[in-house]
């Protein structure tokens, strides 16, 4: 009988002891919450190792249609000859399209040389225009010699020139730039290089020009004739640095100076012989009946 209540007693270790141990499993366990988040990780990891997985089957079905392009490009003895035809076509092609490309360049250098040569002639009428404009502009003798020179200098590209004015059978210098003119000895006419220019009319443009002449004849006569007359001599002896030749510009202004400065010159000193006093309705009128 005693012994019974120590069974007992050792049984109820044994409960309370379960208990304890139920308490602390319990007390173990995961928070809910916990446990959902670790549930939700596992459902995306699972998730990505799905679309990973269809990624790779869809490469997989990529590689194996390309290895099918693959295996019906191989070629035979007939693909090698088709290949080597279309190869042959698309080097003519490429033949053509490079004639037909040079041909395009040849017309587009055709027309920028045109252009070019537009505006060149552009420029030239423009020149012409303001040259003879300007000599016609006054009456005034020094604006006139001034307009001359500005001509020679601006569109001529002379440096060093003078201006000789007919007097009996010579020709004295009266205007000069980049030079001592007034030392210079009057020109007899049909003398020299000046006087043979001025007594057949004719510009004289010498063969070793461009450069400066420091010394020797000058480079250009040009004879002012009007009616048929000499009535003064331009004189280039040196041009500009940046010239390098006569162009055909230069022969154009060359002959306009020598027929409109003549004129202008003419007109200027005749009227500064009537002190412009003239009236002009009175003089026509004089000229028109033949009484002047």
């Amino acid at each position: 009988m005693n012994d019974e209540p120590g069974k007992l007693n050792m049984s109820g270790k044994k409960r309370a002891k379960a208990k304890q141990d139920t308490k602390a499993a319990v007390t173990t366990m995961p928070d809910p919450e916990e446990f959902i988040e670790i549930f939700k990780r596992g459902v995306k990891f699972t998730e990505e190792l799905l679309q990973e997985n269809e990624r790779l089957r869809s490469r997989i079905v990529s590689l194996e249609e390309e290895n099918r392009l693959l295996a019906r490009k191989h070629l035979g003895p007939d693909g090698y000859r088709d290949l080597l035809e279309q190869l042959q076509q698309l080097d003519e092609r490429r033949k053509q399209l490079e004639e037909r490309f040079e041909a395009i360049e040849n017309e587009n250098r055709d027309y920028r040389r045109r252009h070019e040569e537009m505006e060149q002639e552009y420029n030239r009428l423009a020149n012409l225009y303001i040259a003879s404009y300007q000599l016609h502009s006054s009456l005034e003798l020094e604006e006139v010699v001034r307009v001359v020179s500005e001509i020679i200098l601006n569109l001529i590209g002379g440096r060093a020139f003078v201006l000789f004015l007919r007097k009996g059978r010579k020709y004295v210098p009266v205007h000069g730039y980049g030079c001592e003119w007034q030392t210079m000895p009057a020109v007899r006419h049909g003398e020299g290089i000046l006087g043979k220019a001025a007594s057949e009319g004719v510009t004289h443009i010498d063969s070793n020009i461009p450069g400066s002449r420091e010394r020797g004849g000058p480079a250009v006569c040009i004879p002012l004739t009007l009616e048929g007359r000499t009535m003064g001599i331009v004189a280039i002896y040196q041009f500009l640095e940046h010239k390098g030749c006569i162009t055909d510009l230069d022969r154009e202004l060359f002959g306009l100076l020598g027929v409109h400065a003549a004129s202008a010159l003419t007109a200027a000193m005749l009227y500064a012989s009537t002190d412009g006093l003239v009236d002009e309705a009175d003089e026509f009128e004089k000229i028109a009946s033949g009484k002047s």
